[in-house]
């Protein structure tokens, strides 16, 4: 859980400073397609980094949380990497740039969600 508060950390640092980013440097530089796809990405980044927070709370509380809601945790975070990165990968011309990867990468994201809310059912 140490590494998992410690990379959300460091995804709420990277929200702020891409915010600032984007309001004085990106919104003259990009075009629209471009600028859209920068502020969706980091909209994203910063929701998946509020919830990672939460969950990270919610499993602090917890005296056994079972092997789902960790991989919920694994799958968000694998989810964001992909996702963001690639989009970003993409825009800034940054190496190992695999497109493909941004649609796996939403795709983990939305199945970890979707796990989620079946945890919900079946914790006792």
């Amino acid at each position: 859980m140490k590494l998992s508060l410690c990379l959300t950390a460091l995804y709420g640092a990277i929200v702020v400073g891409m915010s600032a980013a984007i309001s004085h440097v990106f919104l003259v530089q990009f075009s629209g397609k471009m600028l859209a796809s920068l502020l969706s990405s980091t909209a994203l980044l910063a929701f998946q980094t509020l919830a990672l927070l939460a969950l990270g709370l919610y499993l602090k509380t917890l005296t056994s949380p079972g092997k789902l809601l960790p991989l919920v945790v694994v799958g968000w975070h694998l989810g964001l990497w992909m996702f963001v990165y690639t989009v970003w990968a993409g825009l800034f011309a940054l190496p190992l740039h695999f497109g493909q990867l941004a649609p796996l990468g939403g795709q983990l994201l939305l199945i970890s969600w979707l796990l989620l809310a079946v945890i919900a059912w079946i914790r006792k």
